[in-house]
This record gives structure tokens, C-alpha cells and sequence, in this order.
């Protein structure tokens, strides 16, 4: 058993941790014009560390295989939501940084991240930060796709979610969902905000039935409009409905461009 003064979570090492390093990630493509594999070499030099604290606990810090995993750390157009299907994650809103996850990941070693000449902690995220993160980690993949059919009614609801700016109600809306049932030929869908505790709920719900009213009665005609914390909605309702956020829906034919 490794000593646990010689570990990378001894060497001060979380998940969660951003850090600064120069460090090239290399993928194969296919060259259109041989047809043969090559080989796209990028470099990125903001990560964060998302190997769990258990691991790092049981890391030799001098070892050298490439078990540490990072993930590459952006700043330009975070997210403004908290959807644990989300393409992207916030890690701080001080200094908007953001993971996406279709982004490639680096391995590295753990005497790389151990080397203060190599890799430098920019900051750790909060325990509330962590508890999110190891959410959104677990979350991520099973983001459910929109149905071709239900495409333009769903572009036309994220679209009002995302231009409306939530009237200042974004501190208080951690994620917008909808539902849709097709009845008699009618498109009809439900919305539901996940609020954070304490929120305004009555201003909230106010500002998501304007928003369904922006919809065309052409697309679909709204249903149900709800606003809850996160300990009221189920994971039954979340798990069976998309994001309302152009960022984070999945389309069945294409991911949207972000």
C-alpha cells in the first residue's frame, strides 16, 4: 500500500482542481485527400482535474503511468444554466470557466501533475462545486436526443428561453426542461424550471408561461407550467425530458453548434 504522505491527494490534489498546464492532446484524423490516418496534434493549457479523490488517495505521486484524467477548461460563452445533461459545466462563474463535455480528454501521469515546474493549481472548486461536478460527470452522456419530428418546437422554446435573458431570474434557475406529447394530432408540451431553494417560484413560473407563450400555436400548444427546487422535481420527470437551453439539447440528426 502506498504511504499516504507519498500520494497525489498528499501532494494537495482534488477533483475538481484547476490547474495550468502546457500540454498537447493528440487525436487521428482521416487525411480526405490520401484516405490514410493522421495524426491532429492541439495544445491546451488550462484543465481540470476530474479524477476522483479516492483514486488520487491511492496514487503513488512519483508514478508514471497515465492515469490522471483532465479535462480542458474554457472561457468563452459559458453556460448560464446548471443541467446536469448539459454539454457544458460551469466551474466557477468568478472567472467563467466551463467544461463541454465533447471535448478530448489528457492523461498524464501522476509525477507529471506532482511536478510544480509542469502543472500549477490555478484554484479548488467549493464542496458545493465538487458535489456538481461529480453530478454532472455521472450525468452528462445520458442527455436524450430530440426526436426529428419534435426538432422545430423545440428550437422555437429554446430559442425564447435563451433571448427572453430570464428577466434577472438566472441566479435563481439552475435548468429548464420540457416535455412533449403529441394528442389528437396536437403537439402539446410541458415546461419545468429547476429552481435553487429559496427562489422566487410565483416570478419564476410567470416568466416560463411568457416564454411558451412565445411559441408559435403552429409547433405545439403548452401544457403544463411548473416551477420546483431540485429536491421536488424527480429524477423520473429529468430523465425523461430534454434541456430548454439551445447549449445543452442534443438533436437527434446533429449537435448543435455552440
Amino acid at each position: 500500500m502506498t504511504p499516504a504522505s507519498e500520494t497525489v491527494y498528499a501532494a494537495g490534489w482534488r477533483q475538481g482542481a484547476v490547474l495550468q498546464a502546457e500540454i498537447d492532446i493528440v487525436s487521428t484524423i482521416r487525411n480526405p485527400a490520401s484516405g490514410q490516418a493522421d495524426e491532429l496534434r492541439t495544445r491546451h493549457s488550462t484543465w481540470a482535474l476530474v479524477t476522483q479523490d479516492c483514486n488520487l488517495f491511492r496514487m503513488r505521486a512519483s508514478g508514471n503511468g497515465p492515469v490522471v484524467e483532465l479535462r480542458q477548461v474554457h472561457v468563452s460563452d459559458p453556460p448560464n444554466h446548471e443541467g446536469i445533461h448539459a454539454r457544458k459545466f460551469l466551474l466557477s462563474a468568478d472567472s467563467g470557466h466551463y467544461l463541454v463535455d465533447d471535448k478530448p480528454s489528457a492523461f498524464v501521469s501522476p509525477r507529471f501533475i506532482c511536478d510544480p515546474s509542469l502543472a500549477s493549481a490555478l484554484y479548488l472548486l467549493g464542496d458545493s462545486r465538487v458535489l456538481a461536478l461529480k453530478t454532472w460527470l455521472g450525468k452528462r452522456y445520458d442527455r436524450p436526443a430530440v426526436p426529428d419530428e419534435l426538432i422545430p418546437v423545440a428550437r422555437a422554446i429554446a430559442e425564447a428561453v435563451k433571448s427572453s435573458g430570464e428577466n434577472g431570474l438566472a441566479d435563481q434557475v439552475r435548468d429548464v426542461y420540457m416535455q412533449f406529447a403529441d394528442i389528437d394530432g396536437t403537439v402539446k408540451f410541458s415546461l419545468f424550471a429547476v429552481t435553487t431553494d429559496g427562489a422566487d417560484v410565483v416570478k419564476i413560473r410567470e416568466w416560463l408561461a411568457g416564454c411558451a407563450l412565445e411559441v408559435s400555436v403552429d409547433l405545439g400548444v403548452p401544457s403544463e407550467i411548473e416551477a420546483l427546487t431540485a429536491s421536488q422535481i424527480s429524477y423520473a420527470t429529468i430523465e425523461t425530458s430534454y434541456c430548454a437551453d439551445l447549449s445543452q439539447l442534443t438533436w437527434m440528426g446533429e449537435e448543435k453548434a455552440t
